[in-house]
C-alpha cells in the first residue's frame, strides 16, 4: 500500500511535533514490509528528507502551503488525490475536502488547557478544526493515556478509534563520559555540572516559577551552579511572574536559545540535573531523552508527565517555588539519591521505542485502510 503522511513540519526545528514526525518517518522508512510513503513537503530539498534511505516508490511531493491555513482547503487534498495514496497521516487537523481514510495523530488538547500560550488565531483555528478532524478520521493516534482520556472526555469519540502509541528515544541519547561532553559544552562557555531546562519557550513550561526556585535556591546556599535554559522562543516568552510581573535578572542564569540536534546529548550528559516544571504536556519527550541520557530529574506533576516519568524522578507541583526549590537543591547535595534516579530513568527510557512506534503505526494505516475502526 501507499500511505501519505504530511511531513511539512519536519522541516521545522526546535518544536516537539516536529521531532515526533521526523523521527516517526525515519523509522517507518526502516520498517519491514513492501508498504511505500509519499511525504508531502513544504520544501522537498530539505535535508531532512536527504537522510532518508530508499525504499520502494517511497517519494517525496511537494505540497504547496498557500497562506496561513488555505492548505488545508485544498492543496494537500490535491496532492493526495493525485499521488493516490490509500490513507492519509496528518497531526491536528486534516484538509476540509479530503474524504478517503485518514489518520491523525492529536498529541494533547493543551489549546484548551493553557489557552494562554497560544495566539488566538491559532487557538480558535484548533478549536474548530481538531474535533472536526477527529470526527471524520478513520483512526486517532495518541502518544498517552492521559491524553486519550482527555480526548474522551472531551468529544465523543469511540474509545476503539484512539489507539495509543508513545514516541520513542533516537539512539543518540544515551549516556557519555566528561572527556566527550566537556568539548562539546566549552564552545558555549560551559563546563559540567550545571541545572538544565529544555523546550519551547512559552507561558506552559512556567518560565517564571523556574526562575524564581532557582533565586531561591541561590540565596538559601545550595551549590552555585547555573541554570541552563535551552529552547526556541515561542509565542508570549516573556518569563513573567503569576501574577505578570516582570521576573528580575538572576544571577547564574544562561539563556542558549535553539540548541543544534547534534548537541543536545551533551548538554543532557553534563548536567547535574534536568529540570521540567510544565504546566501542561501530552507527553514530554525532553524528559524522555533525559533519563535516556542518565540524567536524575524534576518534573511536574502535571498531565502526561507522572505516567512517562514514573518513579524515575523527582515530581513536584510546578506552581509551587518552594517545592520546585527544595527538589532541584537536592539533585545537587543528594548523591544517594542522584545514582537511583539515574539507574531509574536508563531503565525506564529503554521501553520507548521508534522503531515499535513505527511498526504500531503502520498497523494503524492498515486497519484504517481496512475500515477496522470500529
Amino acid at each position: 500500500m501507499l500511505f501519505g503522511i504530511d511531513s511539512h513540519g519536519a522541516e521545522q526545528e526546535g518544536e516537539g511535533n516536529a521531532r515526533y514526525i521526523r523521527n516517526l518517518v525515519s523509522a517507518l522508512f526502516l520498517a519491514a514490509g513492501a508498504d511505500d510513503f509519499a511525504l508531502f513537503a513544504k520544501d522537498p530539498a530539505h535535508t531532512f528528507y536527504r537522510s532518508l534511505p530508499r525504499r520502494g516508490r517511497s517519494r517525496v511531493v511537494r505540497a504547496a502551503q498557500g497562506q496561513g491555513f488555505a492548505r488545508l482547503g485544498w492543496t494537500l487534498t490535491r496532492a493526495a488525490s493525485r499521488e493516490g495514496v490509500d490513507a492519509l497521516h496528518v497531526q491536528y487537523f486534516a484538509p476540509v475536502g479530503y474524504r478517503r481514510p485518514l489518520v491523525v495523530t492529536v498529541h494533547d488538547l493543551a489549546f484548551l488547557h493553557v489557552r494562554e500560550s497560544f495566539p488566538l488565531r491559532l487557538r480558535v483555528a484548533l478549536s474548530v478544526l481538531v474535533p472536526r478532524t477527529m470526527a471524520r478520521a478513520s483512526r486517532i493516534i495518541t502518544v498517552s493515556e492521559f491524553s486519550r482520556r482527555d480526548i474522551l472526555a472531551r468529544y465523543v469519540i469511540r474509545p476503539e478509534k484512539i489507539t495509543v502509541i508513545p514516541p520513542g528515544v533516537e539512539a543518540r541519547f544515551h549516556p557519555r563520559t566528561v572527556g566527550e561532553t566537556t568539548p562539546v559544552l566549552a564552545r558555549y562557555g560551559l563546563r559540567p555540572g550545571f541545572l538544565f531546562s529544555l523546550g519551547r519557550l512559552n507561558r506552559r513550561k512556567n518560565l517564571g516559577r523556574l526562575l524564581q526556585a532557582y533565586a531561591r535556591l541561590r540565596g538559601d546556599g545550595a551549590p552555585a551552579v547555573p541554570l541552563v535554559i535551552g529552547g526556541k522562543p515561542d509565542y508570549g516568552i516573556a518569563p513573567s511572574r503569576p501574577d505578570g510581573r516582570p521576573v528580575p535578572d538572576v544571577g547564574g542564569v544562561r539563556w542558549m536559545g535553539l540548541i543544534p540536534d547534534e548537541d543536545l546529548p551533551a548538554f543532557y550528559c553534563g548536567a547535574a540535573g534536568f529540570i521540567y516544571p510544565s504546566l501542561f504536556e501530552g507527553f514530554g519527550l525532553p524528559v524522555l531523552e533525559a533519563m535516556a541520557c542518565g540524567t536524575p530529574l524534576v518534573a511536574s506533576d502535571r498531565a502526561a508527565l507522572p505516567e512517562l516519568t514514573g518513579d524515575a524522578g523527582l515530581s513536584v507541583d510546578p506552581e509551587n517555588v518552594e517545592a520546585l526549590a527544595e527538589a532541584m537543591t537536592r539533585l545537587l547535595t543528594d548523591q544517594a539519591l542522584v545514582a537511583a534516579l539515574r539507574g531509574r530513568g536508563l531503565e525506564r527510557s529503554r521501553h520507548f521505542s521508534w522503531r515499535e512506534a513505527a511498526d504500531r503505526t503502520l498497523a494503524v494505516y492498515r486497519e484504517a485502510v481496512g475500515g477496522t475502526a470500529g
